[in-house]
């Protein structure tokens, strides 16, 4: 009885010692993913290995590398590991470029900070518009010859059968204003089919270029984006597109599709750029890291990472602002005017 009982007592002893050794071990191994010199290193390595656009920015990550590394150690906590990287990603002047954190959030946003805002929706409204028709999150009116559309997102807030809809609407304008002034992106496919009711023919719009290996310039053939269309009513039709620099990511490339078209004037500021698209990895302590992983080309073979340049470069000066125009959608009126389009 007393070799049974020892026996048990022993057996529990083992239990117990190999989960807490297990514990331990599992403990250990998290505490390694944590440690901020490894993060900080897997980190500066997904980026090196699978960023796209290092040779376009002319950013030397291996000399970033020699900066920001000596600025970490074992005792780096947190917070300040979320700073240092924050800083050295800031180089990269990306907007999709971003580090996420359950308490905090990095994302460059200098593409648009720093310019004139250029768009005040309540004053267009009460100025300029008057009452608005409205479907899903799209906003239009008929003002006389000529239609005018807000599309504030290409997120999945807008549907394709409100685009559809709203667009039969304005079939009977004799010139359309598409309004995408603070439109900082969303899905692709919501940009190609507005864009293929603007189109009547197969059209090149870009070339995408995807990262393929490690190497800073190692990157897949370019891949052309066509649209096809059988028809369009508004082909033929004048269109003039309303931007500022908040216009990003997948509004840029909007903006980029139509500025291809012989029918279409850009008025306003230059847009945001963003031609890459994000790609998301997880780090070891769990944060998310987004990086452009391709660039886009224009037809012409301009990187558009940086934006369009629009036909006419309109701003809102100070005066504007004081007085309450709107001096990019003003423009447009005259233009459309001088035009004989209205």
């Amino acid at each position: 009885m007393i070799k049974k009982r020892l026996i048990y007592v022993l057996y529990c002893v083992l239990t117990v010692c190999t989960l807490v050794y297990g514990s331990c071990k599992k403990a250990i191994i998290k505490e390694e993913n944590q440690n901020s010199v490894a993060v900080f290193d897997y980190l500066w390595n997904v980026m090196e290995t699978r960023y796209a656009m290092f040779t376009y920015k002319q950013v030397d990550w291996k000399k970033i590398y020699s900066e920001y590394r000596p600025m970490v150690s074992e005792k780096t906590s947190s917070r300040e590991l979320f700073s240092i990287c924050s800083t050295m990603l800031d180089h990269l002047k990306d907007g999709h470029v971003a580090l996420i954190t359950i308490e905090q959030k990095y994302a460059y946003d200098g593409y648009y900070t720093g310019y004139s805002h250029n768009f005040n929706y309540t004053l267009l409204k009460q100025k300029y518009l008057g009452e608005v028709n409205t479907q899903g999150i799209l906003t239009y009116k008929l003002i006389d010859k000529f239609g005018y559309l807000y599309i504030p997102s290409f997120g999945n807030e807008l549907i394709p059968s409100d685009i559809d809809l709203v667009f039969s609407k304005l079939e009977q304008v004799e010139a359309l204003i598409i309004d995408v002034r603070d439109n900082s992106g969303g899905a692709s496919d919501k940009v190609d089919q507005i864009v293929k009711k603007l189109i009547q023919k197969k059209t090149l719009l870009k070339y995408d270029v995807y990262k393929k290996g490690p190497g800073h310039d190692e990157v897949y053939e370019q891949k052309p984006k066509y649209l096809n269309s059988k028809s369009s009513i508004y082909s033929l039709k004048p269109i003039i597109v309303l931007t500022n620099r908040r216009c990003f990511s997948s509004c840029n490339d909007f903006v980029l599709y139509l500025s291809e078209l012989p029918n279409v004037v850009v008025i306003g500021d230059q847009t945001g750029g963003g031609g890459g698209t994000p790609f998301d990895h997880e780090l070891p302590n769990g944060w998310v890291l987004k990086y452009s992983a391709s660039y886009a080309i224009s037809p012409s073979g301009l990187n558009i990472e940086e934006g369009i340049s629009p036909d006419f470069f309109i701003t809102n000066s100070m005066d504007d602002e004081n007085k309450g125009n709107d001096a990019i959608f003003s423009f447009a009126i005259n233009y459309l005017s001088k035009n004989h389009w209205l």
